[in-house]
């Protein structure tokens, strides 16, 4: 009977450990396939825009006070009215009459006015950011008239020489016009200026190298999104399916170029990146979805872009689901909690608190933003504060030294509270203190909880600053992707009742209802995802992302 149960005993046995190795093989595969994909989602929220940068404590204020003193009206009128000028300039332009083509370079003298008023418009625009971006720039309104008209000189002549060398219409006209527009303009702001725009060891050569590398951002992307167009046209229509799935890679990679050429300049990423990418982006589109074709590449475009939305808005949760983990940490070792799932308000009161943060733990923060903010007295000096704390290299030794000072002097005034509070009279008084453990302890509870404090309001700041960052990139995102279909219909619609419309592709009559009504449908879209962005930040942290935009748009758009 014995042997029989051993023999049973080392039967079940050899046949139980096989099955343990396999589950625990199991489930170390298991673990490492969670690992990769936790790993590889954590690369590819690192990689996207919106965490590409954070907000300055700066822009912070300002954004603050801009929300407290903005009426809704305003946000709405801001919104609302930011595309009419550049619609309406575009409508004028195109009430100027053009002749047939055939007629040559000559007859159509229009068309060469109609160019050179173009960029006029375009390079008031330009200079005008010049003056913001370098600061000390001797550049009046009167310079900045001549040098305008000089680089429109430099480029109808050269599209004039083109055409009578080459045939009308010069093919490329505005992707090789920079070529002697970027001579032109050379010239004469060396004529106007002065040789200090071009000298290395000037004052404002680095203002003007971010300048021109942003500038130089802007005219690739002009000259390349025109080629995108013409190679979806040359692509037969049953393979355009292609060419829509490989617009948001295009799209990503030319994000990832304007970021890199904007590196030095923070706070302009979002808008660079919405007003450059996502507008020729949208345009695009527009503009592919309005010709004729299937309508099942309308709802490529449509699809492709409700999965970029419903991935933007993932990625947007999961990093308020950091933050609201942060604050509920904060919140619940502070005190005072009545601000503190309001997020400017909870960022500002942690600045604003004496020794809540120390010199060290705001050399991750940019102090002041790249161009200056409308900001209050108390604000500035405020700044101010923070930018003498910083550089001040003994701050946080200092500091720390005094916190352990009085954390000991504090612990000896409670032991002598004890010993006059229970005397012994009958014996020989006995003087009680604080040995050294318990003081090496008392010490240690102070500094643990206040780095404990200090970390998490660090934590706080810097994912909080990070997060306003990645919510006006996306607000500026969904509106320029909901703003600009309504503004090409209203466009298209007006440019269908004018006789220029006959030089255009696709020519008069190929504009009707269904085409409206596909065009519209991919704003209504956009317009439904900035509204629950909207809901989602005001529910989460008491934020408004309409308020949000409009500052973005008043500030670097105006």
């Amino acid at each position: 009977m014995q042997s029989c149960s051993f023999g049973a005993t080392r039967k079940t046995n050899t046949t139980i450990v096989p099955t343990v190795k396999k589950a625990d093989a199991t489930t170390a595969q298991t673990a490492c396939g969670m690992t990769f994909w936790r790993q590889l989602e954590e690369k590819w929220n690192r990689i996207q825009v919106g965490r590409q940068g954070s907000y300055s404590i700066e822009r912070l204020m300002s954004l603050e006070h801009y929300c407290n003193t903005t009426s809704w009206t305003r946000v709405i009128l801001v919104c609302v009215l930011t595309p009419v000028p550049a619609l309406s300039v575009a409508l004028m332009l195109e009430c100027l009459p053009l002749n047939s083509p055939s007629e040559g370079w000559a007859a159509n003298w229009m068309f060469w006015l109609r160019l050179a008023l173009t960029h006029v418009v375009v390079g008031f625009n330009v200079f005008s950011q010049m003056t913001v971006f370098v600061p000390g720039l001797n550049f009046t309104f009167c310079k900045q008239f001549i040098v305008t008209i000089g680089g429109a000189i430099g480029l109808v002549g050269a599209g004039i020489l083109a055409a009578n060398t080459i045939g009308f219409p010069v093919p490329l006209l505005m992707q090789f016009g920079t070529i002697p527009t970027g001579i032109a303009t050379s010239i004469m702001l060396r004529l106007v200026i002065g040789p200090v725009i071009f000298t290395s060891g000037s004052p404002i050569t680095i203002h003007l190298k971010r300048f021109y590398r942003a500038i130089l951002a802007f005219m690739t992307l002009i000259g390349i999104y025109p080629l995108f167009k013409v190679l979806y046209d040359f692509v037969p229509v049953g393979y355009r399916g292609i060419i829509v799935l490989v617009l948001p890679v295009w799209r990503f990679a030319a994000k990832h170029f304007i970021v890199y050429a904007i590196r030095d300049l923070e706070d302009l990423i979002p808008e660079a990146v919405a007003s450059l990418v996502d507008f020729f982006s949208s345009l695009f589109v527009s503009v592919c979805m309005s010709s004729s074709g299937p309508l099942y590449l309308s709802m490529m475009f449509i699809a492709s872009d409700l999965g970029q939305i419903l991935l933007e808005m993932r990625e947007l949760s999961e990093n308020a689901h950091v933050l609201l983990q942060i604050i509920q940490q904060e919140q619940t070792g502070s005190t005072n909690q009545q601000n503190t799932s309001k997020l400017l308000s909870t960022i500002l009161d942690i600045l604003k608190e004496p020794g809540a943060l120390r010199a060290k733990s705001l050399k991750a923060v940019r102090l002041w933003a790249c161009l200056p903010h409308p900001l209050t007295p108390q604000q500035t000096e405020q700044l101010l504060n923070l930018e003498s704390a910083c550089t001040n290299d003994q701050w946080e030794r200092l500091s720390s030294d005094r916190m352990k000072r009085s954390s000991v002097q504090t612990m000896q005034n409670v032991f002598k509270t004890k010993i006059s509070i229970v005397p012994t009279p009958n014996l020989e008084p006995e003087t009680f203190s604080p040995t050294t453990a318990d003081i090496i302890e008392a010490k240690n509870f102070h500094t643990i909880g206040s780095r404990s404090g200090t970390k998490r309001s660090k934590q706080l700041v810097l994912q909080g600053l990070q997060l306003l960052f990645h919510c006006e990139y996306l607000e500026l995102v969904e509106y320029v992707e909901c703003i600009i279909p309504i503004v090409y219909v209203v466009y298209k619609s007006v440019l269908e009742q004018l006789p220029n419309v006959v030089y255009y592709p696709g020519g008069a009559g190929n504009w009707g209802i269904a085409t409206v009504v596909n065009i519209l449908v991919l704003a209504v879209l956009e317009v439904i995802s900035l509204v629950f962005l909207h809901q989602f930040l005001q529910h989460k942290f008491a934020f408004s992302a309409m308020h949000q935009l409009a500052f973005a748009l008043e500030t670097h758009l105006f």
